[in-house]
């Protein structure tokens, strides 16, 4: 392969996918030469068959635009000779270089034998930061125009467009990494390899260029770092009266509020401050605490990465050029987000013979150039490769000055920009996590704002859960027993421990895979996806093996605890990669088998425990109620102050549900009003008719919501948010609508389903009509300013399933304590629920939306009153027919600016 030759960039288009029955329909090919495109050619072709619907919908070719056309036998000698002497360029060159072959070779003609690059393996290797892989992916990272995606002529002209640019790339790559990636592109499918070989060579010839911005370490060429941080250090002439006119009004009376609380000297350390959507509250508090001590760090708690970054990137930046100042923000994850370069240049040193991997290794020599934090989240490649365990940061265990790349090293970076950041940015999760260890990464501090506050009960409940998930183990366990086995080759030093690790762990794992046996058959979990509470003393004397087996168990996660110490006496700590794999796995499967002796022998009444099933594996669980609260944790006690913020804190009664939640007392209160004319703006309608403890299945009442969406969107073609409270009845309705618009103009994005929340929120951001469909986290945090929602639908009011097993032992632990369950917590957390989902319409006050619910015990049930009160007093409840909502809906929405 040559700078000069002729590349091919091919796509076609079929009824499908089987290479023995489909057929092509339309061929595309545009021609590259010396970097520029010289040629295009596209025809479409009869395929004598139907095409059928969703391959219409979906590439826009219908029956009669082919019905004309050419049939494949006319054209095929045309084609060939087109292809013929070029090199084969195609995004998933799998599927487009074989069905052209196999159609060539029904036709009676000689099959290709051109040598194929696969752009898919090149772009995931050079853009691995990029949201996606796809064509419309390639063209939305490299902003290029994709007129008509799905059609072979679009598509084949963007792919040329892309590889231009993925050569103009490699080109401008450091010789050193280009060395690597043409080593590593061996693994690679295809004739991928020649491409890095041929511009490698290129690169040889050419007098090296100094790149300021570039370092090597021990062969790693990485991008320098920045520590301007230090010293950039910036004050405002301003006060914090005088400074306040920046902020829009509720801003201003939230910061005062802030300030005041911040700066009197009070017994209150708790401040709730209930601010809806659309508030601005991130620059609500961040101003007030840039004025009252410059000196202190603030610790920031959110609840997604999402909002983490957009702090740090849109916020701050903000708040600096509105004051004049210069903080400076950090977000901080755990070790294992950070990459350990120490450890990556092992996996160079060993490579691992397989493709992926390969490519793996690719993308984070091509990172490495660009990345600032060394946050692996960055990178878009299967986190399920072995890879990922391999380079992972394990912290400060791992910190050794002997190492060469201990100053540049990423973990420390962060602790660096840690001592000098204004702002400490953190998810809830890791706070809390992070206050309970030995030896926590946080400093202690005075000031702590807890952002989207209402999900702390939730969080807390759930960190409190012990999990055993017997899949993971029996993971874990296969891997102690594979890499003991090559450990033991690897060092003779290691070979008897080796040997006794792994047939311990094969030990383990035979008795693990009876014992989970024994629960399926037991609680017939074989035959039922829900939760089953486990009685375990019952379960025990009913199958007395099984506590024989618990005692073997034991016994043997007793024996690699002792072989583990002897281990740690005799030798270094993770001195190779093969190593550090090994007691990462080992850490792992004694943390485990902590959980486990937990389980069966803590016989503790306050302990309530449950199991159920999970992709036909065992998963048990354990949690004990007494003094679930925040007063739990460090951090809580080491911060003076504390400002908790959200949409939906329902301060209007004396005692809140929040405080009880968290075991608070002596909180300081205030309710921000409202910047949306909910009379005016939005409306709620409830459908008549649909009862639904009256319909008989899952199915059924998929069936009503799918009729419910389906002609609101056909009404008004707008985006919509479908919010649901269980995912086997999102999963039905999304099969409804998949079947009913098969993916024409409006995408059918669904949680779960159509990939993480991240890569739905983009796909909505970039102004596709969209009809999402989304469970839990779905009814708030997620930010859909940048596209605007019309219509959100409730199918259901958002009650815990009473069901479950940690609801019913919450109620019951509620009773005990007087408490009535339903109406201190479930309607309590219903309502909440409720409201952040109303916070899904409105951003601003220009917004105008409906909100339609399928629950009519929202004014039908004796408990109508409260609920209600959860609401915005000024919103509308119109109980309404589905024709009805259509008409009235219509005429509401009609006017929207």
């Amino acid at each position: 392969m040559e700078a000069s030759s002729l590349f091919a960039v091919v796509d076609i288009e079929t009824t499908g996918t089987n290479q023995e029955m489909d057929k092509i329909i339309q061929f595309a090919c545009v021609i590259v030469e010396n970097q520029q495109i010289v040629n295009q050619m596209s025809i479409d072709i009869n395929p004598l068959r139907s095409i059928p619907k969703h391959i219409t919908e979906l590439t826009g070719i219908s029956n009669k635009d082919v019905a004309n056309e050419p049939y494949f036998e006319d054209v095929a000698y045309t084609i060939r000779q087109l292809l013929d002497g070029c090199v084969f360029v195609a995004h998933n060159v799998f599927f487009d270089f074989n069905f052209l072959n196999s159609e060539l070779v029904r036709a009676g003609i000689e099959p290709l034998k051109s040598p194929c690059l696969d752009t898919v393996e090149i772009f995931q290797v050079l853009y691995p930061t990029s949201n996606g892989f796809r064509v419309s992916d390639m063209a939305s990272e490299m902003a290029l125009e994709h007129v008509n995606p799905h059609q072979a002529l679009s598509d084949a002209y963007v792919t040329a467009q892309g590889f231009i640019k993925m050569i103009d790339k490699l080109r401008e790559l450091p010789e050193m990494t280009l060395e690597k990636l043409t080593q590593l592109s061996k693994e690679l499918g295809v004739n991928n390899h020649d491409l890095f070989q041929m511009v490698l060579d290129e690169t040889r010839k050419k007098e090296l260029k100094k790149e300021n911005h570039l370092m090597m370490i021990d062969g790693l060429v990485l991008k320098k770092k920045n520590y301007d941080y230090r010293y950039n250090v910036g004050y405002t002439n301003e006060t914090f009266d005088s400074a306040l006119d920046i902020l829009r009004a509720n801003q201003k009376e939230m910061s005062e509020d802030i300030y005041q609380f911040l700066a009197k000297e009070s017994q209150e350390k708790d401040f709730f401050i209930e601010a809806e959507t659309g508030t601005g509250k991130t620059m609500g508090y961040l101003y007030p605490l840039s004025f009252v001590n410059s000196s202190k760090q603030v610790l920031i708690s959110t609840s997604t990465i999402m909002l983490q970054n957009q702090i740090v990137y849109q916020d701050i930046p903000l708040l600096n050029k509105l004051t004049g100042m210069s903080k400076y923000g950090v977000v901080v994850k755990s070790a294992s987000h950070y990459i350990s370069l120490e450890s990556f240049k092992q996996t160079l040193d060993n490579p691992v013979p397989q493709k992926t991997y390969a490519i793996c290794q690719m993308a984070v020599l091509v990172w490495l150039l660009e990345t600032t934090t060394g946050d692996l989240d960055e990178v878009n490649v299967s986190k399920n490769n072995i890879f990922y365990q391999h380079v992972q940061h394990t912290g400060k265990m791992e910190l050794l000055d002997s190492s060469l790349f201990y100053e540049e090293d990423f973990f420390n970076y962060l602790n660096d920009r840690c001592r000098f950041a204004d702002f400490i940015i953190v998810n809830h999760a890791f706070l809390f996590a992070d206050s309970q260890k030995k030896e926590p990464f946080l400093p202690e501090f005075e000031l702590v704002v807890v952002d989207e506050a209402h999900q702390l009960p939730a969080l807390i409940e759930n960190l409190s859960t012990k999990k055993l998930s017997f899949s993971q183990f029996g993971y874990e366990l296969n891997h102690l027993i594979e890499i003991s086995s090559d450990l033991s080759k690897f060092n003779v030093l290691w070979e008897r421990q080796g040997l006794m690790i792994g047939n311990i762990s094969q030990e383990l794992r035979e008795s693990l895979d009876w014992l989970e046996e024994c629960f399926f058959n037991y609680y017939r979990l074989h035959q039922v996806r829900e939760e089953v509470m486990v009685e375990l003393l019952t379960f025990l004397q009913q199958v007395p093996m099984v506590k024989r087996s618990i005692q073997q168990i034991k016994v043997l996660l007793r024996e690699l605890s002792h072989l583990k110490k002897d281990i740690l006496e005799k030798s270094q700590v993770g001195s190779t990669l093969i190593e550090k794999d090994f007691f990462n796995t080992l850490n792992r499967v004694i943390e485990i088998s902590e959980w486990f002796n937990q389980f069966f022998y803590d016989y503790d009444d306050d302990f309530v425990k449950w199991a159920y099933r999970k992709k036909s594996h065992l998963v048990l669980s354990m949690i004990n109620f007494e003094n679930l609260s925040i007063q739990q944790y460090n951090w809580y006690h080491q911060a003076k102050k504390i400002i908790y913020t959200s949409g939906s804190l329902q301060l209007d009664n004396e005692s809140s549900f929040l405080e009880n939640k968290l075991g608070l007392n002596n909180v300081a209160k205030k309710t921000l009003p409202t910047i949306f004319d909910y009379k005016n703006q939005a409306r709620l309608y409830l459908i008549k008719g649909i009862n639904y403890p009256n319909l008989s299945s899952t199915k059924e009442f998929s069936k009503q919501i799918y009729k419910v969406v389906k002609k609101l969107y056909n009404t008004h073609e707008q985006t919509m948010l479908v919010l649901f409270t269980s995912h086997n009845l999102l999963e039905k309705t999304y099969q409804y609508l998949i079947d009913y618009f098969n993916q024409g103009e409006v995408l059918i994005l669904a949680q779960g389903i159509s990939g993480t929340k991240e890569k739905i929120l983009k796909k909505i951001n970039q102004g596709n009509k969209c009809i999402i469909l989304g469970a839990n986290s779905f009814w708030e945090g997620m930010d859909f300013s940048k596209q605007s929602i019309d219509i959100v639908v409730m199918t259901k009011l958002p009650f815990e399933p009473p069901n479950r097993p940690i609801v019913q032992a919450r109620y019951h632990y509620l009773e005990q304590q007087g408490v009535n369950p339903f109406y201190e917590d479930a309607i309590p957390q219903a309502g909440i629920k409720l409201r952040q989902g109303v916070g899904r319409l409105l951003r601003s006050p220009t917004d105008k939306g409906i909100l339609v619910l399928l629950d009519d015990r929202l004014i039908n049930s004796r408990y109508s009153t409260i609920l209600c009160s959860y609401l915005p007093k000024e919103l509308d409840i119109l109980p309404v027919t589905l024709p009805e909502l259509v008409d009235n809906s219509k005429q509401f929405l009609k006017n929207k600016s």
